[in-house]
């Protein structure tokens, strides 16, 4: 196996660290414009302190450390088995790059890209044989979440999608399909998710901090304003329109809003800056944010079983796959139980007579007692 990785930021580097710490017997090419010498180094550097704990062997790392290449040439991509592409969210850079990629590898190589926001159509829209065309998007820090999504197109073949989910089965990671305007549906419900945070912040009148206090007994580790946080103001402030379920527009179009005005009052687009910005304008009002968790938990389970009843694939990976995304303390079902389903649809109701957001319309009791049960 060669795998071929386009991009060195954050993602990028997580996603080689990911497979290659994983895969020891794979072959790696990471094209990125600068830093060759130094990736190199720091890769090197690293082999030897895993040899040194006795993380590998000796056979593996004198494997290991002839497996990878680092070049700012994308003809060095010819012979992969698959290309994840891990640059910024532009598209035009995107669809530069997969040109110069299919044109150096055969028509046989995956071309997966981790976008999280563009429509993943338009990216393989001039690629030829686009049945090896989709997407292959992992969270960040990627070696911490449990989930890849692999985002298909019409023409994706299933024995492609098959190759893409051994491949992160062999990382140690679960996939899951989506097609359509489910594309990115893990990040359309976290992106839900804050921007239903940042409503409910409103609805109280409270601090982010009293907020964020509030819903820990539902995200023990990070919830959705640390969320915001590590993934930085700028990329979540995108357009809602990234995200094509008619339903959640409403909610979302609220929090993008509200995130573009920090950023017109000077909160940095950058990564870990949104608490210490908020922190030192959000006067702590002594809000009374007694239901807020009731009200998130109404929110994330509406969402799901609004999407489990239209998921064409295994609702109950799904609703792992929901779950492990948000950091939730329990199931969903263990949490429809806690709140119990009449409370739940009380304060969908009332969410909804006051926003008048699809994101909080509810089915029928029994659809939701057929999916959480």
């Amino acid at each position: 196996m060669k795998i071929g990785i386009v991009g060195y930021g954050k993602m990028g580097k997580d996603i080689f660290s990911l497979f290659f710490d994983k895969l020891h017997d794979a072959e790696f090419v990471v094209a990125d414009l600068s830093g060759a010498e130094e990736n190199t180094a720091a890769v090197m550097k690293s082999l030897g302190k895993s040899l040194k704990r006795k993380k590998i062997t000796e056979e593996q790392y004198e494997f290991k450390k002839d497996s990878f290449l680092f070049t700012d040439d994308i003809s060095a991509l010819s012979g992969c088995d698959a290309v994840i592409e891990a640059v910024f969210e532009d598209m035009a850079a995107k669809k530069e790059l997969f040109a110069k990629a299919a044109a150096a590898v055969s028509e046989d190589c995956l071309l997966l890209t981790n976008t999280s926001s563009l429509d993943i159509a338009s990216v393989f829209a001039d690629i030829p044989h686009r049945e090896r065309c989709f997407g292959m998007h992992f969270f960040y820090p990627v070696k911490l979440t449990g989930f890849v999504e692999l985002n298909v197109l019409p023409e994706t073949s299933q024995s492609n999608t098959g190759k893409a989910s051994k491949l992160a089965e062999a990382a140690g990671k679960k996939s899951i399909v989506f097609s359509g305007e489910y594309h990115i549906y893990l990040n359309q419900i976290l992106a839900c998710t804050v921007s239903h945070a940042i409503y409910l912040r409103d609805r109280f009148g409270a601090s982010v901090t009293e907020l964020g206090g509030a819903l820990e007994e539902l995200f023990p580790v990070a919830g959705p304003f640390e969320v915001l946080d590590s993934v930085g103001l700028g990329l979540m402030a995108g357009s809602p329109d990234s995200f094509r379920i008619e339903r959640n527009k409403g909610l979302l179009g609220y929090g993008f809003e509200k995130m573009k005005g920090w950023l017109s009052e000077g909160c940095p687009r950058e990564t870990m800056n949104f608490l210490d910005f908020m922190a030192e304008r959000d006067n702590k009002a002594g809000a009374d944010c007694g239901k807020a968790a009731l009200y998130m938990a109404a929110l994330i389970l509406n969402e799901t079983v609004n999407a489990a009843s239209e998921y064409s694939g295994d609702k109950a990976v799904l609703k792992e796959a929901v779950q492990d995304t948000l950091g939730l303390a329990g199931t969903l079902s263990d949490c429809c139980e806690k709140y119990g389903i009449e409370a739940l649809f009380a304060a969908l109701d009332e969410l909804y007579a006051d926003t008048g957001f699809g994101s909080y319309v509810h089915q029928d009791k029994s659809i939701w007692e057929m999916l959480l049960g």
